[in-house]
């Protein structure tokens, strides 16, 4: 069920192991929502962070996920406990290479007489 209710949602997957090598795992082989959005940002506070939330405070279930920033696969490992934010290697500094997101917010901070402020996406 999970695969077919996520291919609409987030993009095609398939189940795997958690990295732990415990069964649990689904990995979202081109997540829609970051091809689409091109924004680390929103994937990180608009999808992995609630997502972590929701299934832990509404379902009681701990869960991991782990996009990939570079092949735009993301990890879901269920009942594996997410690390905080400030230790995650998910939350690196800085926009990805043609962010959209932050080519449009750009123009629409001002600083006074200084100019356009630097926008960043984290």
């Amino acid at each position: 069920v999970t695969p077919t209710f996520f291919g609409f949602l987030v993009g095609p997957s398939r189940p795997n192991s958690r990295k732990d090598g415990q069964p649990g795992g689904l990995v979202v082989e081109k997540c829609k929502f970051l091809q689409e959005s091109g924004c680390k940002g929103l994937c990180l506070h608009q999808c992995k962070l609630p997502a972590q939330q929701f299934f832990k405070e509404e379902l009681g279930l701990d869960l991991t996920v782990s996009p990939n920033f570079v092949t735009q696969e993301c990890q879901w490992s269920f009942g594996e406990v997410p690390l905080a934010p400030e230790e995650d290697p998910s939350f690196p500094r800085g926009c990805l290479v043609g962010c959209e997101s932050r080519k449009a917010m750009a123009g629409t901070y001002e600083s006074g007489s200084r100019g356009k402020q630097a926008v960043s996406c984290l």
